[in-house]
């Protein structure tokens, strides 16, 4: 399958200060790639090395086959980023902000963009300085999606969304990785979303990435085995290397296991469990496992 996206011991230093650091990433093309971490991360920072805004300070960045650096300019008519952040021109309209992009970019279709304005219900006379966070998402969607990019880079993109808009963000992604073959990165803390549409994620911790790849094998990774065992549970489960943590309600057993899940099964059956059944993860808790393996973990809070 041919590589759409790809970095190779990629680093970024703003300051002094290391945000990226050795991160190698393969996205095929036409999937979808989710991009997952705790605030500080790196995930913004990736995504506009990815689209040539910011140069790298060591490493390999090859788009679309090609080198990618702020120098890119014809590269970058071929992908597009999406944030939910940022001013827009605030002097401007909905349809002065089409038409400026209606100009930026040879490959403007503009059927797609009145089929997407009337969809998302955008009042093209709006001042931009009217528009809601979710409002202003949609219409910086709406550009990305009329200028047929073949890679599309979204940042937060469902941030201030109401539960049915973001539905139809949604089914938008997934017509255009699948209608178009447009490659698709979204760095997001909504991994409800992600677990729904993506084909592959990173999780980053740090400025370096823990696991990159297809969301099915990462849950091969890391299992989930429930039984129910009437007595004590063996040493040699709590002990056993590819345990990574035991919960206990009364005669129900949660195991999180890491590594070799067969061996846990089997000597469960050997203590006399009557029920054993191997699950996978959500991909909330697999992040959670990664991320506590390296020391994050945030307890509750007790106010007073």
């Amino acid at each position: 399958m041919r590589t759409a996206i790809e970095t190779v011991d990629l680093h970024k230093m703003f300051g002094g200060r290391p945000v990226l650091r050795g991160v190698n990433l393969s996205v095929p093309a036409g999937s979808i790639h989710g991009v997952i971490g705790a605030n500080g991360a790196g995930k913004s920072t990736l995504l506009r090395i990815l689209m040539g805004l910011y140069r790298p300070s060591r490493g390999q960045v090859r788009v679309l086959g090609e080198v990618m650096d702020t120098e890119a300019t014809e590269l970058r008519q071929r992908v597009h980023l999406v944030a939910s952040e940022g001013d827009l021109p605030r002097g401007m309209r909905v349809r002065d902000y089409l038409h400026y992009h209606r100009l930026l970019y040879r490959t403007w279709d503009e059927t797609r963009c009145r089929r997407l304005l009337e969809a998302l219900e955008l009042p093209e006379g709006a001042p931009l300085r009217n528009l809601s966070q979710g409002m202003r998402t949609q219409l910086r969607l709406t550009v990305a999606l009329s200028a047929h990019p073949e890679v599309l880079l979204l940042d937060e993109p469902t941030n201030g969304l109401d539960p049915v808009v973001k539905r139809q963000f949604l089914q938008l992604l997934l017509q255009e990785a699948s209608g178009t073959g447009a490659t698709i990165v979204i760095a997001t803390h909504h991994l409800d979303d992600l677990e729904r549409i993506a084909d592959s994620v990173t999780i980053l911790f740090s400025g370096r990435a823990l696991a990159s790849g297809q969301l099915d094998h990462l849950r091969d990774t890391v299992k989930r085995v429930q039984a129910v065992l009437a007595g004590e549970l063996p040493e040699s489960i709590v002990h056993h290397p590819a345990v990574v943590e035991v919960q206990r309600s009364g005669r129900m057993v949660l195991i999180t296991v890491s590594g070799n899940v067969q061996a846990v099964v089997t000597a469960l059956g050997e203590a006399g469990a009557t029920y054993c059944e191997v699950v996978d993860l959500e991909l909330e808790e697999l992040f959670r496992h990664f991320m506590e393996r390296e020391g994050y973990r945030r307890e509750g809070i007790l106010l007073p």
